[in-house]
């Protein structure tokens, strides 16, 4: 997959082109890029999928600035598997936002020949939302709407899978997604508190406004520079030292190696329990012994 930061002004070709957010690429929108593989393949084209960097919320409406399901890097990466041929990433700012739908298709069509234009029923672009459906119609292109996907009688949303992660649903938001949701980050020196009683953590610098689920600990595949590994992680704010900022550490076991400066991704499976205060650094030890045993008991049962 050819990555283009912007419109390219060198012209891709005969392309159909879909255009979206696609935060977390989930169910809904693999079945619309099914159908742009479809399209094109019938055309003759190549295929294109323009998304936005940040989401078009934070700009429009920054109180209400989502949180991100994926980074660039990982929609981009989960694209590219699915077979896309180009995929432009279009920084969206104020400018953008108040851009006449006119002005943004005609920047389009520098930029490539669109043979079809593969969305939803609500979709829409350009200032206020003016270019709908009907209005990219009459002026002139050739639109295949896809009906909206549902999962158990209801569209699916990236909304959907933030309230579940929020809630801590793991299976359920992994449904939805058609796929684990991830953490990645750069391994961080932190406290070290947990090396003292036996369970060394590795503490994930998250990207900033990447999703983290609800605050508890949770069985994770991890992957490393040095392989696949199960993982204990815990979201949380280590109440029981007094901790007052949010982190993201993770016990891999059977492990024992230099991490510091390199990078892990996190696949979430389930949820083990809530976070909590102990009375004692040893009450803790014992705890996660048992949440150590209890995720080698649910990944062994999860291939």
């Amino acid at each position: 997959m050819i990555r283009h930061q912007g419109i390219p002004a060198e012209g891709i070709g005969k392309v159909v082109l879909t255009i979206g957010s696609f935060d977390g690429v989930h169910l809904g929108h693999q079945a619309v890029l099914a159908r742009v593989r479809e399209e094109a393949t019938r055309a003759h084209c190549e295929t294109v999928v323009l998304t936005f960097e940040p989401h078009p919320r934070c700009i429009v409406d920054p109180l209400n600035c989502p949180p991100a399901l994926t980074t660039q890097d990982e929609k981009l990466e989960l694209l590219e598997a699915l077979g896309l041929d180009h995929a432009i990433v279009l920084s969206f700012t104020p400018q953008v936002a108040k851009q006449p739908a006119a002005d943004f298709i005609a920047e389009l069509q520098r930029g490539m020949t669109i043979c079809r234009l593969v969305c939803g029923p609500d979709f829409a672009l350009g200032h206020k939302r003016q270019g709908d459906v009907a209005w990219l119609r009459e002026h002139g292109l050739d639109v295949v709407v896809t009906p909206p996907f549902e999962l158990d009688g209801k569209e699916l949303h990236s909304s959907d899978i933030r309230r579940l992660l929020g809630a801590g649903d793991i299976p359920e938001a992994n449904r939805h997604l058609g796929r684990p949701f991830t953490l990645r980050g750069t391994v961080e020196r932190g406290a070290q508190i947990g090396r003292a009683f036996g369970f060394p953590t590795a503490n994930l610098a998250v990207q900033l406004n990447k999703l983290v689920p609800l605050r508890g600990v949770y069985a994770v595949r991890v992957k490393s520079l040095f392989g696949d590994h199960a993982g204990a992680l815990n979201v949380g704010y280590r109440p029981t030292f007094g901790g007052d900022r949010l982190t993201v550490e993770v016990y891999l076991l059977d492990f024992d190696g230099d991490l510091y400066g390199t990078q892990l991704e996190a696949a979430f499976v389930a949820r083990l329990r809530e976070e909590e205060k102990f009375t004692s650094a040893e009450e803790l030890a014992e705890q996660i012994a048992r949440d150590v045993e209890q995720t080698r008991r649910i990944l062994s049962s999860r291939p």
